[in-house]
């Protein structure tokens, strides 16, 4: 009988234990999911969009949802001031599209002006979270002088108005997070160190090609870094379901 009645009480118990941790669980719902920010990716003189593939496969391999990605392809021939407005138009395409507050932008080479003409100019800083230059013209490069009668090559001289114009203009009220990455064998970008930006952080990589900068494993995890260092959205889990 007192095996029963023991049977029975620990019975009693276990309803009751069971009970409450239901009644905690539904008072206290989990936090909602985070995500990174969505990315523009820009790409620089005479590239394309599909320039950022080893990018792309690595933001997707770490979670980033295929819709969070952008890598956008505008006409390179042009003015970096009629750039700067097609990455305006892309920004908010994007932000539309995710419902974000703000977007991250990755840069490479002359990719580097028309989306600093967007942070500077077109008050894109405050819709920016952290942009990052991978081999950037961001101080000139005698390199453009081979181009030069292309307007986009002429932006990119050393002594360019537009760059004159941008040089130590970065917004700093908006919270946007800035870097750089530059290559002492970076062929395009002489002197090699014009890549990096006053107020930015810069970091020199080993000795890498102007391309390799957008597909070596090093730099692209210290970019993934940089980038998912900063505030997280609320929102569905960033490995959810893209399109």
């Amino acid at each position: 009988m007192r095996r029963v009645r023991r049977t029975g009480l620990v019975l009693v118990l276990l309803f009751l234990v069971t009970a409450v941790a239901g009644g905690n669980a539904g008072a206290h719902p989990s936090a909602p999911a985070t995500r990174p920010d969505p990315v523009l990716l820009v790409h620089g003189f005479d590239g394309s969009g599909a320039s950022w593939h080893a990018l792309v496969a690595r933001l997707r391999a770490t979670g980033y949802a295929a819709a969070d990605i952008d890598a956008m392809t505008y006409d390179s021939h042009a003015s970096n001031v009629a750039a700067g407005h097609a990455v305006a138009r892309e920004v908010a395409r994007l932000l539309a599209r995710t419902r974000a507050a703000r977007v991250d932008i990755v840069s490479h080479s002359m990719g580097a002006i028309a989306s600093r003409y967007y942070l500077e100019d077109l008050g894109g800083a405050a819709r920016v979270g952290a942009w990052a230059s991978l081999g950037g013209v961001n101080g000139g490069t005698i390199w453009a002088y081979a181009c030069f009668a292309v307007v986009s090559c002429r932006e990119m001289v050393p002594t360019s108005g537009l760059l004159a114009h941008l040089r130590g203009r970065l917004p700093r009220d908006t919270g946007t997070r800035y870097a750089t990455w530059w290559s002492p064998c970076d062929e395009a970008i002489v002197p090699h160190r014009d890549a990096e930006l006053p107020g930015a952080r810069n970091t020199e990589t080993a000795c890498l090609g102007h391309s390799a900068l957008k597909s070596d494993p090093t730099v692209l995890g210290q970019v993934l870094a940089f980038l998912r260092s900063g505030p997280r959205r609320s929102g569905a889990p960033a490995g959810g379901k893209g399109s």
